[in-house]
C-alpha cells in the first residue's frame, strides 16, 4: 500500500480512501511528497464535508477459514481505527503524518495548514485523546499552570524536534514534581506506540465522522 493511499485510509476509512488517493496521485507522482500529501489532505476534507463517512461504524471482525475470530493484530487494528475515527480532523491528519509517515513538524504544518509551532500541541492533544479512545478513561489533561509549555516540549522531545536548552532543563525538573504532566508524558508515549502498531491492511478502518469537536 503506497503512503498516499495509506494516509487517506487513516482519514476516511478503507472504503472511501481510493477516490481521494486517485484524485491526488498526480501531485505525488511529480515527486513532491509534501505537496502530494497536502493535496490528499484537502481531498479528504472535501469528501468529509460532502458527507463521506457521516456515520462512524465498527468493522465486522474478520473470521478465519476455520471459523475462529481474526488475529490479535486485526483486533488491535479495529480498535485503533475506531478510536482514531473519533478524533478531530486535524488531529487525525497530524497523527498519520507523524506516526505513519514520519514527517517533520515543518512538513506537517504545510500539510495541515498550521504554523509549525502549533504542531507539537496538536500532536500532544491527539495522542492524549487517542489514549482515551482506546482505554475509555477521562481525558488525562494536566491541570497545572505550565501545561501548554509541558505538552509542547514533551511532544518535541518525543518526535526528535529541536528543543532549546532552557525548556529541556525545565521539563526534566517539572516532570519530577508534576504528576499530571508526568502522566501525560507516559500517555503520549503509549499512544504513539499503539498507533505505530496499526497496520491499515489488518482490518478495514471505519468511516469517520465529518469532524469531531476539538
Amino acid at each position: 500500500m503506497d503512503e498516499l493511499h495509506g494516509f487517506c485510509v487513516r482519514m476516511l476509512g478503507q472504503g472511501e480512501a481510493a477516490d481521494a488517493a486517485q484524485r491526488t496521485g498526480r501531485d505525488a507522482a511529480q515527486g513532491d511528497r509534501v505537496r502530494g500529501l497536502a493535496a490528499a489532505a484537502l481531498a479528504c476534507r472535501e469528501q468529509l464535508s460532502g458527507g463521506a463517512g457521516e456515520a462512524a461504524a465498527e468493522s465486522e471482525p474478520r473470521v478465519a477459514a476455520d471459523g475462529e475470530p481474526g488475529t490479535l493484530a486485526e483486533a488491535v487494528a479495529r480498535e485503533l481505527a475506531h478510536a482514531t475515527a473519533q478524533l478531530p480532523e486535524r488531529q487525525r491528519e497530524a497523527l498519520a503524518l507523524r506516526e505513519l509517515l514520519g514527517l517533520s513538524y515543518g512538513e506537517i504544518g504545510t500539510v495541515v495548514e498550521l504554523d509549525p509551532s502549533a504542531v507539537g500541541p496538536l500532536l500532544a492533544r491527539a495522542r492524549l485523546r487517542l489514549r482515551v479512545g482506546l482505554r475509555g478513561e477521562g481525558v488525562p489533561m494536566p491541570s497545572c499552570d505550565e501545561r501548554e509549555r509541558a505538552l509542547r516540549t514533551i511532544a518535541r522531545r518525543q518526535d526528535g524536534e529541536p528543543v532549546n536548552e532552557a525548556d529541556e532543563d525545565w521539563l526534566i525538573e517539572h516532570l519530577g514534581h508534576c504528576v499530571g504532566c508526568a502522566r501525560a508524558h507516559s500517555t503520549m508515549l503509549e499512544a504513539s506506540a499503539c498507533y505505530r502498531a496499526w497496520r491499515v491492511d489488518e482490518a478495514q478502518a471505519p468511516p469517520v465522522v465529518a469532524d469531531a469537536p476539538s
